[in-house]
């Protein structure tokens, strides 16, 4: 298993909120990114071996509202793992919401 956080770009703070819904199995978290866009985080542990397949799964749901998916990054906090994505070493941004 390791912690893994997805990465996904919404038009609006509304699509990301229904996409972290439909992701209830995920800390979620979102908050506003550069110009008009909304930043989803979608964090859990993984088994490795199922790490493509969660990859598909989650790019089909965020396209379904409407995002652009960018991938996703194995998670730590000074060098241990952390699911909730709030908890890495990301420049630090107050979250909008959560799981």
């Amino acid at each position: 298993m390791t912690p893994y956080t997805h990465w996904a770009y919404f038009p609006d703070q509304e699509s990301a909120r229904r996409c972290a819904g439909d992701l209830a199995d995920y800390v979620t978290r979102i908050r506003k990114a550069e110009g008009s866009q909304w930043l989803l985080l979608a964090g859990r542990d993984v088994e490795t071996a199922r790490l493509e397949e969660r990859h598909a799964e989650v790019e089909a749901i965020v396209k379904r509202h409407g995002g652009d998916y960018d991938g996703g990054e194995a998670t730590y906090l000074a060098g241990k793992p952390v699911v909730d994505p709030m908890l890495t070493d990301e420049p630090d941004s107050p979250p909008t919401d959560s799981h």
